[in-house]
């Protein structure tokens, strides 16, 4: 596997970001769920023979507008992605292109019941599968639960 050094970098980033949260709980959801999220998408990301950096830095970033401005959930990703684009562009260690597969991946990642390029499914299968392993009673409508069905699939195959 290659050096994360890179991912590292977005993690501290991130995870500082995420200490200043001022409210209690939400700073706690913000840390416990992008890292149970970055698990996931590792174990995919894997499975699927995909850059698992590139994988965990959208993991990082998914829901960052959310927790960090606390925005409402509809527009999350999309500002998320702006957020994401801003900061691994100032950094200057990424491709113009994995940015772009980054962001969009960050952007697209609300819209599951679409089917998209190969990180969107990335990401939207991990937070699906969070999800799940923080409350595995939680409702899911068909198209969700066979996303979680598919996804455990790949990781077994």
């Amino acid at each position: 596997m290659k050096s994360l050094q890179r991912y590292e970098q977005v993690k501290d980033y991130v995870y500082t970001k995420y200490t200043k949260i001022y409210n209690e709980p939400l700073r706690q959801e913000a840390l416990t769920h992008t890292a149970q999220v970055d698990t996931c998408i590792t174990i995919l990301a894997m499975a699927r023979n995909q850059n698992v950096e590139i994988a965990k830095i959208i993991a990082l970033f998914h829901d960052f507008a959310q927790f960090t401005q606390n925005c409402s959930h509809d527009e999350h990703a999309r500002l998320s992605s702006i957020l994401a684009n801003r900061y691994l562009t100032e950094t200057d260690l990424f491709k113009t292109k994995e940015i772009d597969d980054i962001c969009y991946a960050i952007a697209q990642h609300s819209h599951k019941e679409q089917y998209d390029s190969p990180y969107c499914e990335l990401i939207k299968d991990a937070d699906i599968l969070a999800r799940f392993f923080t409350d595995p009673t939680m409702e899911l409508d068909h198209k969700r639960k066979q996303r979680l069905l598919d996804a455990c699939d790949d990781i077994h195959s």
